[in-house]
C-alpha cells in the first residue's frame, strides 16, 4: 500500500509551521478528550481549547497562504475554531455530522489516533510491565498445555505477540538509555546534568522501568518454564497437527501445510528470543551502569572547572584563541613568557590530501575458455574430495547405528550430534534409490525440529536382506 493511501498529503505539514508548537498543544488536548468521550460534539472541543490554551492561542501567528489574519479582531473561541479547521484540513480530524440532533461531531481517524498515542506516551513516560509480557505468556502457555483444546492456537499467539513486544520494549529501553547517555557530552552546567538526570531519566527511565525490571525475577523464573512447554510442543506431532488444523478452520492459512510452517514459525522465535534475552539484559545493565558513571565523572568535571585553579587556566586557555585573534598585549606577553603551543586533533580529515588527476589505461580483458572437458574434470575432483570425507561405507553405517537393533526409526528418532550427521544423513536419503542399500527411507507429511535441524518425517527401516552390509 502506498504511504499516501493512508495519510493526507499535508499531514505533517503542521510540524513545520511556525504555530507547531500551538499545534501540538493542541493536538494533546482534543486526545485527552477523546480518550474520556465516545464522540468529540465540536462545542465541547472548543469549550476544553479555550479552557487549557487560553495564553497559547494569543501567540498564533500568520501563516502564509491562510484567510486568517492576527491584525484582525478575533475572540478566542474564533482562534479555537480556527485550530479545529486546520486539523480537519491536514487530516488530523474527521467530520461526521450526529443525524439526530444535526449537531457537529468529530473523530480521530484510526492512524492520527495511534500517533497521538504514541506522542502522550513518550511525552509522559508510559509504564512499560516487562514481568506482565513474561508471566502472561507462561499462564496462557500452561492453562493451554493442561486442557489441550482448540485454545491451544490462541495461547500461542498470544505467546507470540507478547514475546515480540517485549523484545521490542528492551531494546527501546537501551535505546533510550544510549540516548541519554550520548546526551551528556551537550550538558555544559552541573544544574543541566542533574535536571537531565533526575527530573527525566530517573523520572521516566529509571524508576518506572530499569527499578521495576530488576527488582522483579520473572524473567528467570518463568523462562526455562516457558521453553519447556514449547519444545514439548515441538516434538509432538499431534499437538503440531491439531494447531494447523485450527488455524485452517479460522482461515488465517489455506492449507494445512502452510499453517504448521507458521505454527514451528512462531514457536522457533519464541525460542529464539528467550535465548538471547540474557545478553540484551546484561547490555542494559552495562548501559545503565555507564551512564550512571560518566553522569557522575560529568559533575566533577564541571565543578572543578569553576572553582579550583586548574578550573581557572582551562577557562583561561578556552579564551586564549580569541585574545590572539585581537592582537592584544596580554597575548603576547603570554606568548613571551608562557611556553604554549597550539594543539589540534587528529579527525577524519588530518589525513586527507587531494588526489591527483591519472589517466586510466583499461587492461584488455583477458578472454578465459572453459570447454565441457575442463568442466568434467572439475566435478569429477569434487566428487572424488567428497567421497573421501563422505564414503559410501561411512553413510551406510551411520544409518545402521542410528537403527540399532530397531526394524525401523522416525524422524523424532533420530540423534544428530553435529553438522557433520546432518549432512550424512542429507545424503543417505538423497542415496535412497541407489540398488543395494541395507535401508530404505519412505517420506510423510510435515516437518520436525530434532536437535535443532528442520528436518521432514521420514521412516527409516532395515532391509533385511542387506542386515550385514556396512557392519
Amino acid at each position: 500500500m502506498n504511504f499516501f493511501d493512508v495519510f493526507p498529503y499535508n499531514f505533517f505539514s503542521l510540524f513545520s509551521s511556525p504555530n507547531r508548537e500551538i499545534y501540538v498543544e493542541a493536538l494533546l488536548v482534543l486526545y485527552r478528550q477523546y480518550r474520556q468521550e465516545t464522540r468529540l460534539k465540536k462545542a465541547e472541543l472548543v469549550s476544553r481549547l479555550v479552557a487549557n490554551m487560553e495564553n497559547r492561542m494569543l501567540e498564533l501567528q500568520c501563516e502564509e497562504g491562510e484567510l486568517y489574519g492576527l491584525e484582525e479582531e478575533i475572540n478566542l473561541s474564533g482562534r479555537a475554531h480556527f485550530l479545529l479547521r486546520k486539523f480537519l484540513e491536514t487530516g488530523w480530524l474527521e467530520l461526521e455530522p450526529d443525524i439526530s440532533s444535526f449537531e457537529e461531531c468529530y473523530v480521530l481517524p484510526g492512524y492520527a489516533s495511534k500517533l497521538l498515542n504514541l506522542f502522550y506516551d513518550i511525552l509522559h513516560g508510559k509504564p512499560v510491565e516487562y514481568n506482565g509480557y513474561v508471566y502472561s505468556t507462561y499462564s496462557s502457555l500452561k492453562t493451554a498445555n493442561q486442557e489441550r483444546d482448540e485454545h491451544m492456537y490462541d495461547a500461542l499467539k498470544f505467546a507470540h505477540q507478547a514475546t515480540l513486544q517485549l523484545w521490542a520494549n528492551l531494546r527501546e529501553l537501551l535505546d533510550n538509555i544510549r540516548l541519554y547517555h550520548q546526551r551528556l557530552q551537550e550538558q555544559l552546567e552541573v544544574k543541566e546534568i542533574l535536571a537531565d538526570h533526575f527530573d527525566r531519566f530517573r523520572l521516566l527511565i529509571s524508576d518506572k522501568i530499569y527499578h521495576p525490571l530488576k527488582t522483579f525475577d520473572s524473567v528467570p523464573r518463568f523462562k526455562q518454564r516457558i521453553l519447556g512447554i514449547l519444545k514439548e510442543w515441538l516434538r509432538d506431532p499431534g499437538v503440531l497437527s491439531e494447531l494447523a488444523e485450527t488455524a485452517v478452520r479460522r482461515g488465517e492459512h489455506a492449507e494445512k501445510g502452510e499453517a504448521r510452517g507458521r505454527v514451528i514459525s512462531m514457536i522457533g522465535e519464541i525460542l529464539d528470543i528467550y535465548d538471547r534475552l540474557d545478553e540484551l539484559l546484561e547490555q542494559i545493565d552495562r548501559k545503565n551502569a555507564g551512564y550512571t558513571r560518566a553522569s557522575v565523572e560529568r559533575m566533577q568535571y564541571c565543578l572543578n572547572t569553576d572553582r579550583d585553579i586548574k578550573g581557572k587556566l582551562v577557562e583561561l586557555l578556552k579564551a586564549l584563541p580569541e585574545i590572539r585573534r585581537e592582537s592584544s598585549p596580554l597575548a603576547r606577553k603570554m606568548a613571551e613568557e608562557l611556553p604554549l603551543y597550539t594543539v589540534g586533533y587528529v579527525d577524519e580529515f588530518s589525513l586527507y590530501s587531494e588526489p591527483k588527476k591519472r589517466e586510466h589505461q583499461p587492461l584488455a580483458e583477458e578472454q578465459v575458455t572453459v570447454t565441457e572437458e575442463d568442466i568434467r574434470e572439475e566435478t569429477d575432483d569434487f566428487k572424488k574430495r567428497l567421497q573421501k570425507v563422505y564414503s559410501h561405507q561411512k553413510i551406510i553405517r551411520f544409518i545402521l547405528e542410528q537403527l540399532g537393533e530397531r526394524y525401523s526409526l522416525t524422524t523424532e528418532e533420530l540423534r544428530l550430534l553435529s553438522d557433520d550427521d546432518f549432512i550424512k544423513l542429507l545424503l543417505a536419503v538423497v542415496k535412497n534409490d541407489e540398488k543395494g542399500l541395507p535401508y530404505r527411507v519412505e517420506f510423510k507429511e510435515g516437518y520436525l525440529y530434532v536437535d535443532g535441524y528442520r528436518l521432514p518425517e521420514l521412516v527409516i527401516a532395515r532391509e533385511t536382506r542387506f542386515a550385514d552390509v556396512g557392519k
